[in-house]
């Protein structure tokens, strides 16, 4: 009578195990140079639990970057129950969106590289967190509206200010290698850098909309 095979019992810790090293790996070699191979080393197990867990290396990925995209994409919203002055607003906008980006520096190299090389699974993923997106850009909107008509910031939309806030964090890491070349940073230093960045990062942008006159 030939001995029936059993299958290895599921563990929520190590399947988690297996994400936390996997996302390590596909932000440090991008999806293309990945292999499950690579994975299960430096997890320390054999392939075949890799595939066992997730099936694909495909599948894998789309859900670490799936949850990975939603937090940086997220990460420029706020508490509406704080009422918060709207400064203060786009003030803890500018620090929370740059600290989930320096928590996950080469994430946006990462999704750089999806939206070009993978643009169909790129949509698939950003149509999951549209209507989060969305919500997130109504309710920033409502609160940009009323600053506009009390006539205490100047006409912009609510994407495009969201625009100007990503884009200079982004930046940030974007240039890295150059800026750290130039000022001879270590990585620690550099990430000092960064988090200092943020009140500049924030003026700027508060400069470039506010109508209520400058203190002295």
């Amino acid at each position: 009578m030939p001995v029936k095979k059993e299958r290895p019992v599921r563990s929520e810790n190590f399947e988690q195990l297996i994400l936390d090293i996997a996302e390590n790996v596909f932000l440090e070699k991008g999806f293309a140079l990945t292999t499950t191979t690579e994975i299960a080393r430096r997890v320390g197990c054999n392939q075949a639990l890799i595939h066992y867990y997730f099936r694909t290396k495909d599948k894998l990925f789309e859900r670490l970057f799936e949850k990975k995209f939603f937090s940086f994409m997220t990460s420029v919203s706020y508490r509406q129950e704080e009422n918060l002055p709207f400064k203060e607003i786009i003030r803890g906008i500018v620090h929370n969106h740059l600290k989930i980006i320096s928590e996950n520096p080469k994430l946006p190299f990462l999704i750089i590289s999806e939206m070009t090389l993978n643009p169909q699974r790129f949509k698939a993923i950003a149509d999951k967190i549209e209507s989060a997106v969305k919500s997130m850009l109504v309710n920033l909107n409502s609160e940009l509206q009323k600053e506009i008509e009390a006539k205490r910031v100047r006409e912009i939309s609510a994407f495009d200010l969201l625009l100007n806030i990503l884009s200079l964090n982004l930046f940030m890491f974007v240039s890295q290698p150059l800026i750290s070349y130039v000022k001879g940073f270590t990585w620690d230093e550099y990430m000092s850098f960064v988090k200092q960045r943020g009140d500049e990062i924030f003026l700027t942008v508060w400069s470039g909309i506010s109508l209520e006159p400058q203190k002295q």
